[in-house]
């Protein structure tokens, strides 16, 4: 064989070497894109729906894109044109969400469908939250921002008073004096009380008759043969007002109101 046929046979396997190894390289793409399209389409996508209740149960889709529609079905919200879809973003805000608006699962999958038609908004700790009854208790408003801790208190913000505290199973009633904006804020040793006109500050979850009457008259302990009317108002929810009989103990909250009048002798 003569040099130039030795020349054009070298060229000629160094051509066929580079076509095998991209033909290797193409196949294996193709093999891992197949590969990929395949662990695509078995992947699942994990999203969970509560109701008013907020006892939220979990649901899986294919797509990565959900509906509004698709997160009424999971829960048999029908017919959707009759409830409100609320998406709570990262940041724990609660956004209303049409039928045909889309959420994307890589990111947050957390919704809350009621039946309802008028929205209300309020804020809590800076947080933006829409909600679709007019009435909301404070465990509702704590748990929605992840706050149920017991050593984490409720407060109504208020303008012209002092702000009020918010227990648990207390009810606010929405859209009654414009924006209702909420803080959370460490339980204060302690509450509020006023006698008589005078506030006190009362560490203790409950006040006794002989308590009570001891603030307003500091000697009663040693006259315990008078006796007084000890009526209150501003009381918690399962006794907002009523009269304390002696022997009696009540359960105080924030700017619970006592009024203590001499009644006579035992």
């Amino acid at each position: 064989m003569d040099s130039n046929s030795s020349i054009a046979a070298y060229f000629m396997d160094l051509t066929a070497r580079a076509v095998n190894a991209q033909t290797e390289l193409l196949c294996n793409g193709l093999g891992q894109l197949n590969r990929d399209m395949i662990m695509r389409n078995n992947e699942k996508y994990m999203f969970e729906v509560a109701g008013v209740d907020l006892d939220f149960t979990q649901h899986e889709i294919e797509d990565q894109m959900i509906t509004g529609h698709q997160v009424a079905d999971a829960v048999g919200a029908h017919p959707v044109a009759e409830f409100v879809i609320l998406h709570q973003l990262g940041n724990l805000e609660l956004e209303a969400m049409r039928p045909t608006e889309t959420a994307d699962l890589s990111t947050t999958g957390r919704f809350i469908v009621i039946r309802g038609a008028v929205l209300y908004v309020f804020t809590v700790d800076g947080l933006h939250m829409t909600w679709p009854l007019k009435a909301i208790t404070g465990g509702t408003i704590k748990t929605l921002v992840q706050k149920v801790d017991d050593d984490i208190e409720l407060l109504l913000e208020r303008e012209d008073q002092p702000d009020k505290v918010i227990g648990d199973d207390d009810e606010v009633r929405l859209g009654k004096g414009g924006l209702e904006k909420f803080r959370t804020r460490p339980v204060q040793s302690g509450v509020m009380i006023i006698v008589e006109g005078t506030p006190h500050q009362w560490a203790k979850k409950k006040i006794s008759y002989d308590e009570v009457v001891t603030l307003e008259v500091p000697d009663y302990p040693q006259h315990p043969d008078i006796t007084y009317s000890v009526k209150f108002t501003n009381g918690p929810n399962n006794r907002p007002e009523g009269t304390l009989a002696k022997g009696e103990t009540v359960k105080v909250k924030e700017g619970m109101i006592f009024s203590v009048s001499e009644t006579g002798q035992s």
